[in-house]
């Protein structure tokens, strides 16, 4: 029964609660989580994604948007990086490991409405092998029967594709091959609904369209990407209605927008604070493994680089990366031994590696033909423009000046320097990699085999035809031991010939605000985080 209390008692029980609002702080504690409130999640990037567009995405800037837009057949584990359902509710594998039998959950929609079907995966993965797409990615699905004729225009389909019924597709490969789940995991495996692509390049890359948690909504070019939840997501719904990646390119600005909250994630400290931010931020401040590695590529392709492997061992012998990981990344990075990192089966943690020997990369300068430098004309390093590799440039420029290597640094926007490192332009060029799927194939085979030269991941334009053999045998090979062992046979051959200026293995980073909750730092690094799970802890703040 209702209560009806006297008029008097109201009004002074209403004077009574004004008053406590009146001498109470203003900072009140709140639910964290407001009604009505749309529940936004504000993320930095540190420059313009150059695509949008699975097919042709070959860079960890764009990847971090396309993952939350897009969803392939399977996906990692964010955790452990084990192969799990996606849009493929199970799968079968037949005895010989050729055929792939994928079976649709028949609950899947793209953003525009229309149901995924079998014949998307089809036309999905038919783009990316088309020649016109002009895919940087095309080894994913490459191990496709009859993916070369259709490449080079010789047939009008892929023998190993077909469509069985509308939520069946069996996908079959010309040998067998580990680590094929794996890579339909990555971006270019992503079904996209082909009647959005328009003309590919120019109209799919900057407005995606996929079947993933998140829908694509805005993009003002060098200032933001807008994502908002697909309230049809066939997986767990985002409790995140709104992501805004915003584009900072100064981390000194990203780090005050941060503490200002005017961002929820910070992928990046100002060099020289960090060790006093683990202290002063210490809720915030998340560090992890990553399966990543740091390099300086060498242009293979000419000269003075080409068939010079004793100057390419000089400068990996000129440059002490220990102390550059001190005093650049401040205990978050380690020197390189080899290519695999450690968390990559096939890391060999008895490598040594290069050891900084000035003497020895003088002597070996000598030996190249180049005593003290004379006769080699003033090399370019390429970086693209972020403090942190300017800081690496600048070392690498002191360390090889003191053996008569002169260097000078040019600076590049990220979109047109990967352009410029896919057409082998620069003399040297700073890159990093983070691993696509845990397997040393996506190391040894993607960055330094002759048949991936540019913008497939063999950016030095390394060739050499036993390390070839050794990583194209390990692909067709099932028993692990055989293949970790290729694999480390063929690591020795890279490093001995030394395609690269080998710097370091890194830790991942990141400040995350305390009021988020169920954030997982997989071991692939921040970009692919899957925001889609994280939420508001409902806690009172």
């Amino acid at each position: 029964m209702k209560a009806n209390r006297p008029l008097r008692y109201r009004v002074t029980r209403i004077f009574f609660i004004l008053f406590m609002l009146w001498i109470l702080p203003p900072t009140l504690p709140v639910l964290s989580t407001s009604i009505n409130q749309p529940v936004i999640f504000r993320y930095r990037l540190a420059t313009d994604p150059p695509t949008l567009d699975p097919a042709l995405s070959t860079d960890t800037t764009s990847g971090t948007v396309i993952l939350k837009i897009h969803d392939g057949l399977v996906q990692f584990d964010p955790e452990t990086l084990e192969v799990i359902p996606a849009v493929a509710r199970s799968w079968d594998v037949s005895p010989d490991g050729l055929r792939y039998t994928f079976y649709l959950r028949d609950d899947v929609r793209f953003h525009n409405g229309r149901r995924v079907t079998a014949h998307d995966v089809k036309t999905s993965f038919e783009r990316v092998l088309n020649p016109a797409t002009r895919s940087g990615r095309t080894f994913v699905l490459e191990p496709l029967l009859g993916s070369e004729a259709f490449m080079n225009r010789q047939v009008d389909h892929i023998e190993g594709i077909t469509v069985l019924d509308d939520m069946t597709v069996s996908l079959v490969l010309k040998e067998p091959f580990s680590p094929f789940l794996a890579q339909l995991c990555m971006e270019a495996a992503s079904i996209i609904p082909i009647e959005e692509c328009g003309s590919g390049e120019t109209t799919f890359s900057s407005r995606s369209v996929g079947c993933g948690p998140f829908v694509f909504r805005s993009w003002k070019h060098d200032v933001e990407v807008i994502l908002e939840k697909n309230p049809d997501y066939y997986g767990n719904k985002p409790s995140i209605d709104r992501i805004e990646f915003r584009i900072i390119q100064s981390v000194p600005t990203a780090f005050e927008e941060y503490k200002a909250d005017g961002l929820d994630m910070l992928d990046q400290i100002p060099t020289g604070q960090i060790q006093a931010l683990r202290k002063t931020f210490a809720d915030e401040i998340r560090i992890w493994p990553y399966l990543s590695i740091y390099y300086i590529g060498l242009n293979l392709d000419r000269l003075p680089f080409k068939d010079n492997v004793k100057l390419r061992q000089a400068m990996n012998h000129a440059v002490d990366r220990e102390k550059m990981c001190r005093a650049i990344k401040e205990g978050l990075a380690y020197p390189i031994a080899g290519v695999l990192p450690p968390g990559i089966p096939g890391h060999d943690p008895d490598l040594t590696g290069y050891t900084y020997d000035p003497e020895r990369a003088t002597q070996l300068l000598a030996e190249a033909g180049y005593p003290g430098g004379e006769g080699l004309p003033v090399l370019t390093l390429w970086h693209n423009r972020d403090p942190r590799h300017g800081l690496i440039g600048q070392c690498i420029q002191y360390y090889l000046g003191r053996i008569g290597v002169r260097i000078r640094l040019k600076n590049v926007e990220w979109a047109a320097y990967i352009e410029a490192v896919d057409e082998a332009e620069p003399d040297l060029f700073r890159m990093g990699w983070v691993a696509d799927y845990p397997d040393a194939d996506n190391f040894l085979f993607t960055l330094l085999h002759s048949s991936q030269f540019g913008s497939a991941g063999n950016y030095a334009r390394f060739s050499h035809p036993e390390f070839d053999r050794l990583t194209s045998e390990a692909k067709r090979i099932t028993d692990r031991d055989v293949r970790l062992a290729l694999y480390r046979e063929a690591e020795r051959i890279a490093i001995e010939q030394a395609p690269w200026i080998f710097i370091y293995y890194e830790r991942e980073l990141a400040m995350i605000k305390p009021r988020w909750d169920n954030i997982i730092l997989t071991p692939q690094g921040d970009f692919a985080i899957p925001l889609e799970r994280v939420r508001l802890k409902e806690t009172r703040q």
